[in-house]
C-alpha cells in the first residue's frame, strides 16, 4: 500500500509539472466581455476592465495632462519634459495628440538611456570586478551597445542572440562581440590563492543561473546541488545547461603559460603603431600605465602572436570602424621592437611600465586633432577551439566530478532542435523559438513591471511553482503571443500598445472604495504611482536645476561624491579622481559602477551593487534618502542651480508667479493653494531672516527638490 501512494504522488506531481500554466505555450486568449466599452483604448483595457468589474471596481478618471505627460517623459525616457512640452499637451491633451508625443519619445535618443538601467542590472554590469581587490575593468562598451540597440529597436529574439554568442554569429561584426559582454558580468576572483578552475567554475555557474533568470524566469540556481525541490529540473538539467556555457577559457589577469599569454591578461594593451598615421597607444580603462607585480608579460612578440588580424581603433565618428592592421609576423621582431623602442623582461615588476605612462601621454598628445584617437578593448566571450568535457559537479563541488553530460535544455520544456549547435547560439535560438513557452511571457512582464511598478505576475524573476500566479493570466498570455508574433519581437510597439491603455493613463489618485477592494492596485483600478530608480532620481534634478548634460556613451565619469568614500583595497588605485567640466553633469547611467563602493546617492536609494542579477530593485524608505536629497553635495549644488535658474527665468514676475513657475520647472504642475501657502510662507521667512533673495531661493529650491513628489513618477 505504501508503495502504491508513493507512485500515485509521483503521478500527480508529473501531471502538476505538465499542468503549471507558464510550461504551457502561450495562446491568443477571447477577448473577454466588458460592461462600459467607452473607457476602452485597445485590448489591454477590455482584460484589465474585465477583472475590475468583475471585483465590483471601477475605473479611475484620465490622469490630469500635467501628470500625465510627466509620467509619460519619466517612462519612457527618464526626464522630465519641458514647461514649452507641457504647454503644448495642455492646449491639446487628446489621445491622438498623446499618441504624437508617444512616437517623440520612443525615438528620442534618450529612449535607450532610461531602459538600459534595468536590463544592466539584469546583466550585472558593473566597472569593477567586485570580492576585495575589486579592480577595475573595461565593459563600458557593452553598456553603450544596449542603449543603442535599445535605441534602435533591435527585435528582442535579435537581442537575445546577440548578447548569449553573437561571436558564434557567421562573420560576426564588432558590434555583434561586443553584445557578449552580457557574459563576461560576472565577479573576477583576483586574491592570492584563488584557485582558477574554481573561479572559472563559479563564472559558469553565473552565467547559467542569469540566463535562466533572465530569459526563463526559472531560479534554475536550485538544481546545481540536487535536484530542485520545488520546480521540475533535475542536476542532471542543470549541468545540460552548463555545458552550454563551459567551453571557454579560463579567465582573469593570471601568470601566462607560454601561448595562454594574451592581451587581456596584460595591464597595458599592446601598443599599434601607423607609420603613416598618428601613433596610437591602445590601453585599457587604467588610467595608469603601471602593473601589478602578479600582472606581468613575457615578450612582445609572444602577445602579438595572440592578437586576431582584426582590431578596433576607434575613429572621431559616431560609431568604431573596422580597421586590418598587420601582425607581428608581418615584420621582423627585431624591426617590431625598434618601431617603438619598448621591451619587457620577467625580471621587471611593478614599476616597469612608469616610463610608458609619460609616452602614452606624450603620444596623446601627438593624436589630438588627429584622425585616429585612442581606441579600447572590452570583455567579450570566445568559444575554444576543443570541447571541454562537462561532468555532474555533486553537491556543486568542482572537486567531486560525476557523469558526463552534453548539452542540452531542461526535459520539461520543448527538446532541442537536432539541427541546432550544442553551442550558445543554439541555446539562445532554442531561447527565443516560438515553441518557448516562457521567454516572451518573461519578456512582456518585465516590461509591463517597468511601466506599472508591479508585473502581471508579481514574483517577475520565478515564473515556477513558488512564484505568484498572473493576476490577469489571459492578458499575458495575449501580450506574449502578440509581443512574438505580432510585433515580430519590438520592445517600442510593445510600450507603445501600453502606455496608450487607458489602463495606463489613469489618474493615480486613491480613493475610499479602491483602497478597500483593491489596497496593492493588483486589478489596476488606478495609474501608476511609484518612486524612481536612483539614476533617475539624480538626472531629474539635474534636468530641474539647468546642469544636465545630454552628452552620450564613452567610458564612466566619476560625479563629486563624499570624500574618502572609496577605501584602500590591495594593490588597486583607490583615488577617487573627480570628472571635470560637463562629465560632472552626465546622466547617471554613464556613473562609475564600483561593486564594493557603488555611487553613494544611488546606493541611498537602492540601486544594486551588480554583484549578481538583479531581477527588481526593492523601494526602501529610510532616513539616508531624505539626508542625501538634503545635505549630499551634489544636490546642494542642485539646488544652488535650481535657485539661479528660478531667479534668471521669473526676474520680472512677482513672487506668486516666479513661486508657481519654479514649481512646475520640477513638477509640470502649478501648486495647489495650500502648497502656495507653504512656498510662501517658507520664502518670506528666510528672506526675513538673511535678507537675502538668493538664500530665499535657495530655500525654495531645495524644499522643492526635497518633495516626495519630485522623485516620483
Amino acid at each position: 500500500m505504501r508503495h502504491l501512494w508513493l507512485i500515485l504522488l509521483a503521478v500527480s506531481f508529473v501531471t502538476a509539472e505538465e499542468n503549471h500554466w507558464s510550461y504551457k505555450t502561450p495562446k491568443i486568449p477571447e477577448t473577454p466581455k466588458i460592461q462600459s466599452h467607452d473607457w476602452v483604448t485597445n485590448e489591454i483595457d477590455f482584460f484589465i476592465l474585465s477583472k475590475m468589474e468583475r471585483n465590483g471596481l471601477k475605473q479611475s478618471d484620465t490622469q490630469s495632462p500635467e501628470r500625465l505627460i510627466r509620467r509619460l517623459y519619466l517612462d519612457l525616457v527618464g526626464l522630465p519634459p519641458s514647461l514649452n512640452e507641457v504647454d503644448s499637451f495642455l492646449l491639446d491633451p487628446s489621445v491622438n495628440h498623446y499618441s504624437e508625443i508617444v512616437d517623440k519619445l520612443l525615438s528620442s535618443k534618450h529612449f535607450g538611456e532610461k531602459w538600459a538601467i534595468s536590463w544592466l542590472d539584469l546583466a550585472r554590469y558593473a566597472d569593477s570586478d567586485g570580492y576585495q581587490r575589486d579592480g577595475f575593468r573595461n565593459v563600458w562598451p557593452y553598456r553603450d551597445w544596449v542603449i543603442r540597440s535599445l535605441n534602435a529597436d533591435m527585435p528582442y529574439d535579435q537581442f537575445t542572440i546577440e548578447q548569449l554568442a553573437g561571436d558564434l554569429i557567421v562573420n560576426a561584426t564588432e558590434s555583434q562581440k561586443i553584445a557578449t559582454g552580457f557574459n563576461r558580468g560576472p565577479t573576477l576572483n583576483l586574491e592570492a590563492g584563488t584557485d582558477p578552475e574554481e573561479d572559472r567554475v563559479k563564472q559558469v555557474v553565473d552565467r547559467v543561473n542569469t540566463t535562466a533568470t533572465v530569459w526563463l524566469g526559472t531560479s534554475l540556481e536550485c538544481a546545481q546541488c540536487h535536484d530542485h525541490k520545488h520546480d521540475p529540473f533535475s542536476i542532471e538539467d542543470y549541468y545540460s545547461m552548463f555545458a552550454f556555457f563551459n567551453n571557454t577559457p579560463i579567465e582573469g589577469k593570471r601568470r601566462p603559460n607560454g601561448n595562454d599569454a594574451s592581451m587581456d591578461y596584460s595591464g597595458v594593451d599592446i601598443k599599434v603603431s601607423l607609420s603613416d598615421a598618428e601613433l596610437i597607444e591602445r590601453k585599457r580603462a587604467k588610467e595608469s600605465a603601471s602593473i601589478n607585480q602578479s600582472e606581468y608579460v613575457t615578450k612582445v612578440k609572444e602577445l602579438c602572436d595572440t592578437l586576431s588580424d582584426e582590431k578596433l581603433i576607434q575613429l572621431k565618428e559616431k560609431h568604431p570602424k573596422e580597421v586590418k592592421l598587420a601582425k607581428s609576423d608581418d615584420i621582423s621582431y627585431k624591426d617590431a621592437l625598434a618601431i617603438d623602442k619598448v621591451f619587457f623582461k620577467k625580471s621587471e615588476s611593478a614599476g616597469v611600465l612608469t616610463s610608458l605612462k609619460a609616452k602614452i601621454t606624450k603620444n596623446q598628445s601627438r593624436a589630438k586633432g588627429g584622425k585616429f584617437q585612442i581606441g579600447f578593448t572590452s570583455r567579450v566571450m570566445k568559444e575554444m577551439t576543443q570541447e571541454r568535457k562537462t561532468r555532474v559537479l555533486l553537491r556543486g563541488d568542482f572537486t567531486n566530478p560525476g557523469v558526463e553530460v552534453v548539452a542540452n535544455t531542461p526535459s520539461l520544456l520543448p527538446s532541442f532542435p537536432e539541427d541546432f549547435p550544442k553551442n550558445r547560439l543554439g541555446l539562445a535560438r532554442w531561447i527565443v523559438s516560438k515553441d518557448n513557452p516562457l521567454t516572451s511571457r518573461v519578456a512582456v512582464n518585465r516590461v509591463w513591471n517597468e511601466l506599472f511598478g508591479r508585473g502581471i505576475v508579481t514574483s517577475i524573476e520565478d515564473f515556477g511553482y513558488k512564484g505568484v500566479a498572473p493576476t490577469h493570466p489571459d492578458l499575458l498570455d495575449w501580450l506574449a503571443v502578440t509581443f512574438q508574433s505580432t510585433d515580430h519581437w519590438s520592445m517600442k510597439k510593445l510600450i507603445k500598445r501600453i502606455v496608450l491603455s487607458s489602463t495606463y493613463r489613469q489618474s493615480s489618485k486613491l480613493h475610499a472604495e479602491a483602497q478597500r477592494l483593491d489596497p496593492l492596485n493588483e486589478f489596476y483600478s488606478r495609474g501608476p504611482r511609484n518612486r524612481l530608480p536612483a539614476e533617475l532620481i539624480r538626472d531629474n534634478a539635474l534636468t530641474i536645476s539647468g546642469l544636465l548634460s545630454k552628452k552620450m556613451f564613452g567610458r564612466p565619469v566619476r560625479p563629486n561624491q563624499p570624500n574618502n568614500f572609496w577605501r584602500v583595497i590591495g594593490e588597486v588605485d583607490n583615488n577617487y579622481y573627480v570628472s571635470e567640466g560637463e562629465d560632472l553633469y552626465r546622466r547617471g547611467i554613464y556613473t562609475i559602477w564600483r561593486r564594493s563602493a557603488h555611487y553613494p546617492s544611488f546606493a541611498n536609494f537602492d540601486a544594486p551593487t551588480r554583484g549578481a542579477c538583479s531581477v527588481k530593485r526593492e523601494a526602501s524608505n529610510t532616513p539616508l534618502q531624505a539626508l542625501t536629497l538634503l545635505n549630499d553635495p551634489v544636490f546642494v549644488e542642485m539646488a544652488e542651480a535650481f535657485s539661479r535658474r528660478i531667479m534668471k527665468e521669473t526676474s520680472e514676475m512677482d513672487t506668486t508667479q516666479q513661486l508657481d513657475h519654479a514649481f512646475r520647472l520640477a513638477l509640470s504642475r502649478s501648486p495647489g493653494s495650500r502648497e502656495l501657502e507653504a512656498l510662501k510662507k517658507i520664502y518670506f521667512t528666510a528672506l526675513d531672516t538673511d535678507g537675502s533673495s538668493e538664500s530665499a531661493w535657495f530655500e525654495i529650491a531645495t524644499t522643492i527638490l526635497n518633495l516626495h513628489e519630485t522623485i516620483t513618477k
